[in-house]
């Protein structure tokens, strides 16, 4: 996955002259740019640096061309507060990388990121605006509306931010009843171990039973974070794109399957179709892989 632009968007300290806006009408389904004239003797922009460091996968090769043309996915990040939301999108948005990313102070809690996933862009335009205060109740129902994906993410040191999690899955399922929508579930705080309080079987069970898909992340460390976002692109592109595009994107990723990985899941479909138990426990071990549906 490589980077190809940045767009940092927080508060007004650092404000630069305004480009464009991304805002949530009153429908709450579509964000709309409202570009801002542009102003007299204003100088071009410098061109692209070729240095610029990348966020990539482990292939340089490729499914489809990256010149293909691109797309604009909404993710939205819910969860309760202190779980970590607003270290995963500014570790999304380059803020915590070791090196400058080309990032640009426009809004709130908006972070627009073009990505190469498997050797075809996208564009997630992450959204980090659950908490936001004085506006919760509104926002939080406009969040349920205008996400075209999902994080959902709970502190692996805190149950109850846990429970909270299943009670945001029930309620993004009653408020998009009738849309197949991509949602990961997300443990958080992985690197804290000693004070873990939600287990790595206990996520994937709740993921299997709310039909979504689960990963365990660290924000602190930067673990699972960049395979979690090429995660929710893949899961929507999974929803989207057409059978043979997807036929080939799963026979590229089984390619690159070694062999004893190709082993187990040969092995496991085998057991599972003489045992129940047995198919529940490899669903809830799969789920974790968001390379499929």
């Amino acid at each position: 996955m490589t980077l190809n632009h940045v767009t940092l968007r927080r508060g007004p300290v650092g404000a630069q002259p305004q480009q464009q806006r991304w805002s949530v009408p009153a429908d709450g389904r579509n964000l709309m740019i409202q570009r801002e004239p542009s102003q007299r003797g204003q100088r071009p922009a410098a061109p692209e640096d070729p240095c610029r460091r990348s966020w990539s996968s482990d292939s340089t090769d490729s499914v489809i061309s990256s010149e293909s043309e691109n797309t604009y996915y909404r993710v939205v990040l819910i969860g309760e507060q202190g779980v970590g939301k607003s270290t995963l999108a500014n570790i999304f948005a380059g803020v915590h990388d070791s090196m400058d990313s080309d990032c640009e102070v426009l809004g709130e809690d908006t972070y627009e990121r073009t990505l190469i996933v498997d050797g075809e862009s996208a564009t997630i335009i992450l959204l980090d605006m659950w908490e936001n205060k004085g506006e919760n109740e509104w926002l939080q129902d406009h969040c349920m509306q205008v996400g075209d994906a999902y994080l959902i993410v709970y502190s692996i040191t805190d149950r109850a931010s846990f429970e909270k999690a299943s009670e945001l899955r029930i309620q993004l399922r009653r408020a998009r009843q009738t849309e197949d929508i991509p949602i990961i579930l997300v443990g958080n705080k992985s690197d804290l171990v000693r004070c873990r309080e939600v287990s790595i079987s206990e996520g994937r069970a709740c993921a299997v039973v709310f039909d979504c898909k689960f990963i365990e992340t660290s924000a602190a460390v930067q673990h699972n974070v960049k395979e979690l976002f090429e995660g929710i692109v893949r899961q929507v592109r999974l929803r989207r794109d057409s059978k043979e595009k997807n036929e080939r994107r799963l026979a590229y990723q089984k390619r690159r399957e070694s062999i004893p990985r190709k082993a187990r899941r040969f092995w496991g479909k085998i057991v599972a179709k003489n045992n129940k138990n047995m198919a529940f426990k490899l669903k809830s071990k799969s789920c974790h892989d968001l390379s499929v549906l």
